[in-house]
């Protein structure tokens, strides 16, 4: 039997009885039972299924230490399932392996070091013959030995008094220490300049003797041991002293400067507190100061600057101090609320500094700062003044920062919105989203300095938002979109937008996508308009979240899948109506972004569905009409903002709205709320007219696209009572009646759907023409809109009669600012019958020209010579934006990744699309005028007058004059409506004064950023020769001019002139290209205003191939007619 291990053995023998042992093969007195680790998944994996090794090596396994490297970031450890599987090799040497699988072992002991203890003194405990150690009450230790800060507990206290009584019984008297003490500092320093050694920065004789100090002043090399501490401080000490001899008087001043900017004040009062020994922190900082000056004295006077700079800092320092020293007031019995009484347990000895927060707050004083004080909001999102003082019982005090004072900073809010109490994070984004709202109101402008929404957008508040719409409770969900929708929606924005659908162009789609210059890449040559957009959609997918959001947050939300997110709140969660409308502004808003965003949102599994299931069903309860009732749920009756969510939907394209029509059953819907009266709906009043109105808005739109026109002959008696009820409207002005607004809205929209209904039906022969004819080269083959000429021709005289009578009470301000947008409508609605009239070949050539001449003479002649018609003209300069350039530039709170109309001052009523604007009337009138004209040209001298009024003359003398607005979604959006009125004005003075073309084309253009603009207006569309015929033909001219040329310029125009020309050749759009290409001169009889080659010359050819890279013939563009 082996013999147990004695004291005394060595390792040797331990080894030899570990080799005794295992030649015995003898079984081990305890097994080891290794508990299954559920993490493993794996039960019955014990140590007992580990390979077994080999009895005659003697091997240590360490089953707590991985085979690799640990990584230098945390990271939690990875459990392998088959660890007990690995394979070992049958001639593999389990030490080598373990050795070669812990080297990170040895590299992690063989760096540590070992505390130098020799030196440490050792306490025995000392022998008290008790089984436990002497307990001791507080009341034992004296009261009277004071320790420490005032801070501590009262346990703390007693304890610290314990160890220094005890430390003072064991340890040498004071005046041993001091005896001591003074003995070394001798030994060391014979002239004893050690003890009073200021900081070395003063130079001169003082300098000399600090410098010859050899003790130093804070060093002392305690935490080094006992054997080499003092040399090793006196290394550190002599390295300074030298370095100091090197350095000139200005360094170590620039030196202290520097060192005194970035330390801390207490920081520097302390080392300096440590140079004075026992003296107090005052004399110290006050002998300091003394030797400053005497040095700054003796300095040249150049450099007192720098010597008096430092002066401000000590007196800085010395202010901090004193103010430290007066804030550390005694707090006593009067300073509390509730006077703490002996009686009430624990309370015989009182802390009065636990009891601190009960004190009263002091008053609350505005600092007086350069960087300003930090701005705190009331839970209604308002600005609290600095001074305010406000009770505590409105909650809006806390025990935080600046405790005085009422109110929740950024930060605060912030913190609220992650916590785990629910009521925190709701209250904390409902109070963001109501100071979101005011600042995009623009009520924080005059008071804060920067931008909020920037502020918030930087520091995550968009994602912020977005976490919390992934909250599982309603309160918190409900709040996060109601603060999403006061960052993205602006509900004048909206206001402005349904204001001007009825205008001139009003209805085409604006996109709300930011104007950043850092995303667009005009360089890239050899990509078309599509390609681009491909290749940038395919960099926005590749991008973080967060890198998106930066500069566009609607596409970086979109990226964060919230439309699904949002479908599942209003399929699922069912939230109350508020958040049914916010979340519906919120898509509104989204759609408005671009028509990629539309079709991400048709996209979507079921959001659609939901919507037009939910919110625009065709029957629902009837107790909804019923005045005062409450709605508790908005699903299952019908919404106008769904309805208006869904028109700007369609507005994003041809093929949108087709899906709307036909895939998710709007035709039927579209049936239902226009065949009905609004007073016939179970609806509130208010409610059912803006249903209808945005039903017949989002027919329209439907009709611009030559979609939904076979509702027109369903719904004609509709219609008709419609129009024959307008005139009643005047009756409604004149009484004041609250509806009246709406209901001009309404009928307005109703004109607005007959305008593009009439414009739809008069390109009916015309398509049937082309569908009969067989040319086979078209491409594609447009069908004709189920309606015809003869189905719309009958409304005229209801419009014509209504406009007569609308117009006589022009002179009525009141009464006309009510009716001015539905005469608006009348007039562009006369402007498209004449010039649809006047192609159809059913109509008699003779009987237009005579409706025109009646026209002129009965309605706008009168009209022209009216004095309310003089004092609009006056109104053009006042209003307009290019005049008042300020008047578009970006509102205070504006930022580029969130487009809006937002401007400095708002909309007011005397601006482009203000109440009282005129240019919305004017602009219609104008282009009836030109589509007059234009027919009859025989009537052009009869509107002669219009170019002799004073206020248009004035008007367009300024806007020439004045530069432009800088370039905003709100400027481009508001100058699209004021170039309309001012091409009219251009239009119409060509014809009563014709200028040949050739005075706008000749010279050919040189100004290369001019040339690139005329070619980006192309390109995009937002120049097209249907909308503006002369300037077409000048861009069209000038910029085949600019490809085609072989003038030698610089480097720079030759590469811009190449690289136009493959863009040319790579565009999409033929008839454009064709155009550009073709383009041989000018012919104003021609129906495009100039003539094309039908093949190019030679040399334009070779050119056009040389710059391509196409020399073959075969692939040269040929003309197709």
């Amino acid at each position: 039997m082996l013999s147990r291990p004695k004291p005394g053995e060595s390792e040797a023998d331990l080894l030899h009885f570990q080799n005794q042992f295992l030649a015995a093969r003898a079984s081990p007195a305890v097994t080891i039972v290794k508990k299954a680790d559920k993490r493993k998944g794996e039960e019955g994996s014990t140590d007992a299924e580990r390979p077994r090794l080999q009895d005659s090596k003697d091997v240590v396994m360490l089953d707590d230490f991985p085979d690799i490297l640990p990584a230098l970031t945390p990271a939690p450890p990875k459990k392998s399932k088959i660890k007990s599987a690995s394979v070992h090799f049958e001639d593999e040497d389990p030490e080598e392996r373990l050795e070669r699988h812990d080297q990170h072992i040895t590299a992690v002991f063989s760096k540590i070091i070992e505390r130098d203890t020799s030196a440490v003194a050792v306490t025995i405990p000392v022998p008290t013959g008790d089984p436990f150690p002497r307990t001791f009450h507080r009341s034992e230790i004296k009261s009277e030995v004071k320790v420490g800060s005032g801070r501590k507990s009262i346990f703390a206290q007693k304890m610290a008094a314990r160890r220094a009584a005890e430390k003072a019984a064991t340890s040498p008297s004071a005046a041993e220490c001091v005896q001591t003490r003074s003995a070394a500092l001798d030994a060391l320093d014979p002239e004893g300049s050690a003890g009073e050694a200021p900081l070395p920065i003063i130079g001169g004789d003082k300098a000399s003797d600090i410098l010859a100090s050899q003790w130093p002043c804070l060093i002392t090399g305690e935490g080094l041991g006992s054997q080499k501490s003092e040399q090793e401080a006196q290394a550190i000490h002599r390295e300074n002293l030298e370095k100091l001899r090197s350095m000139s008087e200005e360094e170590i001043l620039q030196e202290q400067e520097r060192l005194l900017a970035q330390l801390d004040s207490s920081l520097v009062a302390f080392l300096k507190s440590r140079r004075g020994g026992n003296e107090g922190q005052k004399k110290e900082l006050k002998m300091e100061q003394n030797r400053l000056e005497e040095f700054v004295e003796s300095l040249p006077v150049a450099q007192h600057g720098v010597g008096s700079s430092l002066s401000m800092q000590e007196s800085c320092l010395e202010e901090s101090v004193k103010k430290e020293e007066n804030m550390k007031v005694e707090i006593t019995d009067d300073d509390l609320p509730v006077k703490p009484k002996k009686e009430w347990i624990h309370m015989d000895n009182v802390e009065f500094e636990k009891l601190e927060w009960m004190k009263d707050l002091p008053s609350p004083r505005q600092k007086k700062t350069k960087k300003g004080m930090q701005a705190r909001f009331s839970l209604k999102g308002e600005l609290i003044p600095a001074d305010a003082d406000l009770p505590t019982h409105l909650g809006l005090h806390h025990h935080g920062e600046e405790a005085e004072r009422a109110g929740y900073s950024l930060q605060e809010l912030f913190h609220l919105s992650r916590s785990q109490v629910t009521q925190q994070r709701t209250l904390a984004l409902q109070v963001l989203g109501r100071i979101v709202q005011k600042a995009r109101a623009g009520e924080f402008a005059s008071s804060l300095k920067g931008s909020i929404l920037r502020l918030l957008l930087d520091a995550g508040f968009l994602f912020l938002l977005r976490f919390s719409l992934d909250d599982t409770v309603d309160n918190v969900m409900a709040a996060s979109v109601g603060a999403l929708r006061a960052l993205l929606v602006s509900l004048d924005d909206e206001k402005y937008l349904d204001w001007t659908f009825s205008w001139y162009q009003g209805m085409a789609a604006f996109p709300f996508v930011p104007n950043n210059e850092e995303e667009e890449e005009e360089e890239e040559e050899e990509l078309n308009v599509t390609e681009k957009s491909q290749d940038k959609k395919l960099k926005d997918e590749n991008k973080p979240d967060p890198d998106v959001a930066r500069y566009d947050v609607v596409k970086g939300l979109l990226k964060t899948r919230i439309q699904h997110r949002l479908r599942y709140i209003l399929e699922v969660v069912r939230p109350v109506p508020t958040v049914v409308l916010d979340i519906l502004h919120i898509l509104t808003h989204i759609a408005r972004h671009s028509s990629e965003a539309c079709s991400q949102l048709l996209d979507c599994p079921r959001l659609i569905e939901t919507i037009v299931r939910e919110f625009l069903p065709t029957r629902w309860d009837p107790q909804v009409a019923e005045p005062g009732c409450l709605l508790t749920s908005l699903h299952g009756v019908a919404c106008a903002t769904a309805m208006k969510f869904i028109r700007v939907l369609a507005s994003g394209g041809r093929n949108a709205t087709a899906r709307l029509l036909n895939k998710f059953e709007m035709k039927s819907r579209l049936s239902r709320f226009i065949a009905e009266d609004p007073l016939d709906l179970l609806l509130p009043r208010e409610e059912a007219i803006r249903l209808s109105t945005e039903a017949f808005r989002l027919w329209t739109v439907a009709a611009g696209y030559g979609q939904a026109c076979d509702l027109y002959r369903d719904l004609y008696p509709v219609l008709v009572r419609i129009l024959q009820s307008l005139p009643e409207l005047l009756s409604t002005c004149r009484g004041k009646s609250p509806l009246t607004e709406l209901s001009v809205q309404r009928a307005t929209a109703v004109v607005t759907l007959l305008i593009h209904v009439t414009q739809t039906a008069g390109y009916t022969v015309e398509l049937q023409a082309k569908l009969s004819s067989n040319s086979s080269e078209d491409s594609e083959q447009i069908p004709p809109p189920p309606v015809v000429w003869n189905q719309v021709s009958g409304l005229q005289p209801f419009l014509e009669t209504s406009l007569k009578k609308f117009l006589q009470e022009i002179s009525q301000t009141e009464t006309w600012h009510t009716l001015q947008p539905l005469t608006t409508t009348y007039m562009i609605y006369l402007g498209v019958y004449y010039s649809a009239c006047s192609q159809q070949p059913s109509v008699n050539p003779i009987d237009c020209l005579e409706e025109l001449e009646r026209l002129t003479s009965e309605v706008l002649q009168p009209l022209l010579s009216q004095p309310a018609i003089h004092s609009m003209w006056d109104l053009l300069r006042a209003c307009s934006a290019l005049c008042n350039p300020l008047s578009c530039s970006p509102a205070p709170e504006s930022v580029f990744s969130i487009a809006s109309l937002s401007c400095t001052g708002g909309k007011p009523p005397l601006s482009l699309v203000g109440s009282k604007s005129p240019f919305p009337f004017l602009t219609a009138l104008l282009f009836l005028i030109n589509s007059i004209t234009h027919i009859h040209k025989g009537l052009t001298s009869k509107y002669s007058s219009v170019l002799g009024f004073r206020g248009l003359k004035d008007y367009l003398h300024h806007s020439w004059q004045t530069g432009p607005p800088s370039v905003t979604p709100s400027s481009a959006w508001i100058l699209r409506h004021e170039y309309h009125l001012q091409y009219f004005v251009l239009a119409l003075a060509r014809r009563m004064f014709p200028v040949p073309l050739e005075r706008y084309t000749s010279p050919p253009e040189d100004n290369l950023n001019l040339l690139r603009l005329y070619f980006r207006t192309l390109v995009t569309g937002a120049l097209r020769h249907t909308w503006c015929p002369v300037l077409y033909v000048v861009a069209v001219a000038h910029v085949n001019s600019f490809i085609f040329s072989q003038d030698s310029r610089t480097q720079e125009t030759d590469a811009a002139r190449k690289s136009m020309l493959r863009k040319t050749w790579l565009l999409v759009d033929e008839t454009l290209k064709k155009h550009l290409l073709y383009y041989r001169l000018l012919n104003a009889e021609s129906p495009l205003g100039f003539d094309l080659y039908e093949q190019l010359p030679p040399m334009r050819l070779k050119y056009l191939q040389m710059v391509t890279q196409k020399e073959n013939k075969e692939n040269a563009p040929a003309l197709v007619s």
